[in-house]
């Protein structure tokens, strides 16, 4: 059964199950008909198995401006040529002191943080592009390759963790600039068609205020303090130690606008009510995300591990479930998400505006990925998250006998669990590690190996099983 959804998801007629298409609607209304026929509860919109929410292509609008103010007085910017709005930027004003936050990442694994000893609440805070020895193959950031601390979203997503008003992004020096980079197709004489990425629509206080700032507005913020931005720059890959500091007596006022055009799509969603008149107000969302990256230069990139596979591994969860003849005592949440391959936005989204209070969600479990490579094998990522979740799930496994792999936690922001952990949600993300075929036209229905799937919905079975069923919430611990 799970071998028949993956081959309907991935089949050429949902032309990779891009995030807005008319596709990947006609497999949410396959997933909710399945819903349905388990006997799960609608609970999204309008008694539906959906929850609508929109994506959106940004233009700038009015008013997108810069001060700064010194003991010398105001002075103001030019957009463009001093600074120019980031396409993830909160529509607002921020007016703030300023600190430097060096790099703007906080990577436990590699014992850096660039927050450590410094308090960016209520600040806006300055930070350089990329991460600590950029393509330097003896970097313990994983060596040439770029984590995902490097990533925009989670820069921003970090300063806002860190209690942050607005974010200030810098290109590294090495990179000789003058102007910032300019994505805007309306600041350019002629623009690229994929100049603005598509981004999520969320709520006001899911954002803060970004903008990337070229050379003259970094030397005059730096003028003073005794650091240049080489020097700054060379100490932070040298030492890898923080070199993050308050600059006194500079005040920013910035504030951007976008509009947007949007596109609608949705996440799939049903409910499982636990029979504990107490605990069934507590869940367990198991989800995975069943949107891939479409049509690329007249390919269909079928996504039949990535992630068709972690979808049919949540619809037979539920199956099974309904399937019981005793009800669990907490609630479980199935869930399949759209446009993870944008950027975690369905999982973003419920997080941002959930259909039940977060804080009664107990863990959260995620398959991507879970057809390929050894059959015995499974990747347990977010174990550290949960010593309790991480036992549960070993004791599931004495009747199954996987191999349980807890080495790929460099995957641990890029899948859907990741947005919940961010609400100080236990998450386990079950994963088969990547494959030749990852993002290629190539990762079609027929390289599955449907008997490991299965055992790996088995797994997630009884992890939520008992979870369900416990008494004790698992426990939570912050790891990043």
């Amino acid at each position: 059964e799970m071998k028949s959804h993956v081959y309907y998801l991935a089949s050429d007629a949902m032309k990779g199950r891009n995030t807005p298409s008319p596709e990947l609607d006609t497999c949410a209304a396959f997933i909710a008909r399945e819903f349905a026929s388990y006997g799960l509860k609608p609970v999204g919109a309008n008694s539906t198995f959906f929850q609508p929410f929109n994506v959106q292509r940004a233009r700038l609008s009015q008013p997108n401006s810069l001060a700064l103010r010194t003991s010398q007085g105001d002075t103001s910017y030019q957009i463009k040529d001093d600074f120019v709005p980031l396409h993830l930027t909160a529509n607002r004003k921020a007016s703030a002191p300023i600190i430097f936050a060096g790099y703007g990442i906080t990577a436990p694994e590699y014992n850096y943080d660039d927050y450590r000893s410094i308090d960016a609440t209520g600040k806006i805070v300055l930070i350089f592009t990329d991460e600590p020895q950029e393509k330097d193959s003896t970097s313990i950031f994983d060596g040439a390759r770029a984590t995902d601390h490097s990533k925009l979203l989670i820069k921003a997503e970090n300063a806002m963790d860190h209690g942050a008003v607005g974010l200030l992004l810098v290109s590294t020096p090495t990179r000789r600039f003058r102007r910032p980079p300019n994505p805007w197709p309306s600041l350019m004489k002629h623009a690229p068609e994929d100049a603005i990425p598509l981004t999520l629509e969320e709520k006001i206080d899911s954002r803060i205020v970004c903008m990337q700032i070229g050379r003259s507005l970094v030397d005059e913020l730096l003028q003073g303090t005794g650091h240049t931005l080489e020097a700054l720059h060379q100490k932070i890959d040298a030492t890898l130690e923080p070199q993050s500091f308050d600059i006194a007596e500079k005040f920013v006022t910035m504030e951007t606008a976008l509009e947007a055009e949007k596109f609608p799509t949705q996440n799939v969603v049903g409910f499982w009510e636990g029979s504990d008149p107490v605990l069934k107000n507590e869940i367990i969302v198991i989800g995975g995300h069943y949107d891939h990256v479409g049509v690329v230069n007249d390919s269909v990139y079928n996504g039949a591990d990535d992630n068709a596979s972690g979808t049919a591994g949540v619809m037979e969860v539920a199956e099974a479930f309904s399937l019981c003849q005793t009800r669990p005592k907490r609630s479980l949440l199935f869930m399949a998400f759209a446009g993870e391959e944008k950027g975690l936005f369905g999982s973003r989204y419920y997080t941002g505006d959930p259909v039940f209070p977060i804080e009664n969600v107990v863990a959260m479990l995620n398959l991507d990925m879970i057809s390929r490579n050894d059959t015995n094998e499974v990747c347990i990522i977010g174990s550290k998250t949960s010593p309790d979740l991480k036992a549960i799930n070993e004791q599931s496994n004495e009747a199954i006998g996987m191999t349980l792999n807890y080495d790929q936690d460099r995957y641990f922001m890029q899948s859907d669990h990741y947005p919940f952990y961010r609400k100080d949600i236990p998450v386990l993300f079950y994963f088969t590690n990547d494959t030749p075929d990852l993002h290629k036209p190539s990762d079609d229905p027929e390289k599955i190996i449907p008997e490991k799937m299965a055992r790996i919905g088995q797994l997630v079975f009884s992890t939520a099983w008992i979870v369900a069923n416990r008494t004790e919430r698992p426990d939570f611990v912050k790891v990043r």
